[in-house]
């Protein structure tokens, strides 16, 4: 009897178990959040008299105790919240933690060469010298714990690990999109999104996030909670859902959070051939898959676009028509990964030509507003093919 090659009964095997898995993962909803939140109990957000951190000299940072933050996630239609306050977790044992009915997610914000969101933290982890070597300790320790560890904002400050070791999920969308350097803000969504594809390039599974990194009373109706918001498709609605949801890559991110009209956009495939388009983010399809990107909610004149290796679009930009739109499209033969954006149209050209004419065409005056995409709406984690 002839045998096969061990090659080939593995990948016959791999076949076999992708589908399934994909099935099971179905198993599920999509719930809103927001990853990225402080509260008074961070050093640069005033709470008024007795505030242990910060004082009245910088009565301008007015913040949200942990209820306040609660309540208006639960506001704005949000499941779940994050509070993520530096180097602190005292959060937790506050009253507040999981008012109005919002899952609480714990955690905290590190200072490394770069900072990080210690997701499902419960205490607070030793950071040793901050080497790559000390800081890939301390995410497996946080990783045995049942946590997720999150490259926030890479851009500013710079993630300086680079890819040493790999994150569970990068924070690619922090503050609104439209917020560039440099002001109001000093962080690069569009490089924080090359960081993240650079991972998707060299093999690797890892989640994109948004958050709102909402600190102030005063710029919360702009950067408030869910200011963007992340989709994660959940198991069950729990603490334990949303860190394994992160965990496994099925996620998306919206500008707006429910309460305010922000369109999901899903992404979906048809691993097993059935046409059920059971598999999402995070998992793994064969090379010419049937996929399906869906986008729900106020959304028409925007357009869908689907971006495969490094960076680059697969197929021209499709305009959005309805509040409910799908567009099917088959998986190009080469690529390994492919993900979705949903954009308004934001007159790139014509601030381009703005630029030049306000600031000279030579580069001295650093600005992404004359060059990055300005009317992000919407983003997905990552579909891989084999």
């Amino acid at each position: 009897m002839t045998r096969a090659p061990l090659a080939l009964l593995l990948a016959v095997a791999l076949s076999a178990a992708l589908p399934s898995a994909a099935a099971a993962a179905s198993e599920g909803e999509w719930i809103a959040g927001d990853l990225h939140v402080h509260t008074t109990l961070s050093h640069d957000s005033y709470g008024g008299p007795g505030d242990d951190n910060t004082g009245p000299e910088d009565v301008h940072t007015l913040g949200y105790p942990v209820a306040g933050q609660f309540a208006q996630a639960a506001a704005r239609g949000l499941d779940y919240l994050a509070i993520t306050d530096h180097e602190d977790v005292r959060s937790q044992a506050d009253p507040g933690f999981g008012a109005g009915g919002v899952i609480p997610v714990p955690g905290y914000e590190s200072s490394l060469k770069g900072h990080a969101q210690m997701l499902g933290a419960g205490r607070i982890y030793d950071r040793g010298n901050l080497s790559a070597r000390a800081v890939h300790r301390m995410a497996g320790a946080l990783r045995a714990d049942g946590g997720v560890f999150q490259a926030n904002h890479p851009s500013d400050p710079v993630w300086e690990y680079g890819y040493k070791f790999r994150p569970d999920t990068v924070e690619v969308w922090n503050l609104p999109w439209y917020y560039q350097p440099p002001f109001p803000s000093a962080a690069d969504n569009d490089r924080a999104l090359r960081y993240w594809q650079g991972w998707l390039d060299r093999g690797e599974r890892v989640g994109v996030t948004g958050g709102s990194d909402s600190h102030w009373v005063s710029t919360s109706a702009a950067q408030g909670a869910g200011q963007p918001t992340t989709w994660v498709f959940a198991r069950d609605r729990s603490t334990r859902g949303v860190l394994e949801g992160l965990r496994l890559g099925r996620t998306a991110v919206s500008h707006q959070p429910p309460g305010f009209g922000g369109p999901r956009l899903v992404l979906k495939a048809d691993g097993d051939r059935t046409g059920d388009l059971e598999a999402l983010p995070g998992d793994t399809v064969p090379r010419g898959s049937l996929f399906k990107a869906r986008v729900k909610g106020a959304a028409p004149g925007a357009f869908l676009r689907l971006v495969g290796n490094g960076g680059h679009a697969l197929f021209d930009p499709v305009m959005v028509t309805g509040p409910d739109f799908t567009h099917t499209f088959v998986a190009p033969p080469t690529v390994t990964w492919i993900r979705a954006e949903l954009y308004g149209e934001d007159a790139g050209q014509g601030r381009q030509q703005g630029c030049s004419t306000l600031f000279g065409a030579d580069g001295s005056f650093e600005t992404t507003y004359c060059t990055n995409r300005i009317a992000m709406l919407a983003l997905s984690s990552a579909i891989y093919l084999r």
